[in-house]
C-alpha cells in the first residue's frame, strides 16, 4: 500500500513538471482575430481560446474583413485567427462536411469530447451550415446584441461580455447535467412499472435528478428534498409527453393527510387547484404538478406534510394503478 502511495505521488510530481515545461514552451498569445460582425462560430472560438489556450486569457480581440487575415500577422505565433484567413482554425475552403471553426479548434486542442461544449458546438455548427434553429435559440440573442448595444457605434466590448456570459451559463448548466447523469447511474432511485405500464420513479433527497428520470422514460417522478429534522419538500410531476393529470392523486394525499391529523373534512371536494390555508398539498393549474414546499413556498410547521416519503409513494402508485391500460397505451400511440 505504501509503495502505491509513493508511486502515485511521484506520478503527480512528474505530471506537474510536464505542465510547467509545457507552459514555459507555449508562446504568449497576444492577439485573437476573427471576422467583423462575427457569428456564433467566431464568438465560440474566441471564448474557448480565452478559457482553454494557455497564455491567451489576456489576448486582445481584433476584427478583420471576412476571409482576410490581420496585416503583418503571417508567421507570428502570438496571433491566432478564427473563422477567417483560411488558417488552421478556419473551416472555409477545406471541403469539410458539417463542421465549424470551433470544432477544428476543439479537436486540435483535445477537448472536443467535453460534454459541456456539446450544445454550444451544435449551435455553432448548425448556424455555419445554414440549418433551421428554434426562434428562441441562443443564436438570436448573439445576433441581437450588436443592435442592442448600438448607440451610433456598436460597443463590441459589451457584446463580447454578454456573449461570453451566455456561453459560461450554457457550459456550466450542461456540465452539471452531465455530472448528474453520471451520478444518477450510480444513485439508487426506485423505479416501478405499474400493472398498466405507467413508469414511476421515486428520488429521495435528490430533486436535481428528476429531469434525468424523465429522460429515462418515467411518466411520473416523485422527489423529496430534506429541510431539517423531520421535514422535507415533496414534488410529484408528470412527464410532458404523458396526458396524465394528478387531481385524483392530490385528493388522495389530502384525504390521507386529514386522517393522519385526525381532521374531519366532511364531503369536501379535495381535487381543487391551488391550496387552502394550512393545506399541505398544492396542485398546479396544469394538474400535472403537486408540491409540498418549494423555493417560493416555505411551509409553516403545520403545512409540512405528516406523511412519510414511502407512504406518499404508495398512495401515488395506488391511484395511478387504477388508470385503465387502454388510456395509458393511447399516450404512446398503441
Amino acid at each position: 500500500m505504501e509503495t502505491n502511495i509513493k508511486e502515485t505521488r511521484t506520478l503527480r510530481i512528474i505530471d506537474r513538471i510536464l505542465e510547467i515545461i509545457s507552459d514555459q514552451n507555449t508562446p504568449e498569445i497576444k492577439t485573437l482575430v476573427t471576422h467583423k460582425f462575427t457569428d456564433d462560430d467566431g464568438w465560440l472560438c474566441l471564448w474557448m481560446a480565452k478559457n482553454r489556450i494557455p497564455k491567451a486569457a489576456n489576448a486582445k480581440i481584433v476584427f478583420v474583413n471576412a476571409g482576410e487575415s490581420l496585416p503583418g500577422s503571417e508567421g507570428d505565433p502570438s496571433i491566432l485567427h478564427f473563422d477567417t484567413g483560411k488558417d488552421e482554425y478556419d473551416q472555409h475552403g477545406k471541403g469539410l462536411k458539417r463542421s465549424s471553426s470551433a470544432n477544428l479548434l476543439a479537436e486540435k486542442l483535445g477537448f472536443s469530447a467535453d460534454p459541456g461544449l456539446k450544445p454550444l458546438m451544435e449551435m455553432a455548427t448548425a448556424v455555419d451550415n445554414v440549418e433551421k434553429l428554434p426562434e428562441t435559440s441562443l443564436h438570436y440573442l448573439i445576433e441581437g446584441y450588436p443592435r442592442l448595444y448600438n448607440n451610433g457605434n456598436i460597443d463590441w466590448q459589451k457584446v463580447q461580455e454578454r456573449v461570453f456570459e451566455l456561453f459560461d451559463i450554457i457550459y456550466d448548466q450542461e456540465t452539471a447535467r452531465n455530472r448528474n447523469r453520471e451520478n444518477f447511474k450510480k444513485y439508487g432511485a426506485e423505479r416501478t412499472t405499474l400493472p398498466n405500464e405507467i413508469k414511476v420513479v421515486a428520488i429521495f433527497g435528490h430533486p436535481e435528478y428528476r429531469e434525468l428520470a424523465f429522460e429515462g422514460g418515467a411518466a411520473v417522478v416523485i422527489w423529496t428534498k430534506p429541510r431539517g429534522k423531520n421535514h422535507f419538500f415533496t414534488g410529484i410531476q408528470v412527464n410532458r409527453t404523458c396526458n396524465l393529470f394528478l387531481d385524483n392523486v392530490v385528493a388522495t394525499l389530502r384525504n390521507q393527510e386529514t386522517k393522519t391529523r385526525q381532521i374531519k373534512t366532511g364531503n369536501e371536494n379535495l381535487r381543487y387547484i391551488g391550496r387552502k390555508p394550512n393545506d399541505s398539498w398544492y396542485l398546479h393549474d396544469s394538474k400535472r404538478l403537486i408540491l409540498n414546499g418549494s423555493r417560493t413556498w416555505e411551509p409553516t410547521e403545520e403545512e409540512y406534510t405528516k406523511l412519510f416519503p414511502r407512504q406518499i409513494v404508495g398512495l401515488v402508485n395506488r391511484v395511478l394503478s387504477a388508470i385503465p391500460y387502454q388510456i395509458v397505451a393511447s399516450w404512446n400511440g398503441k
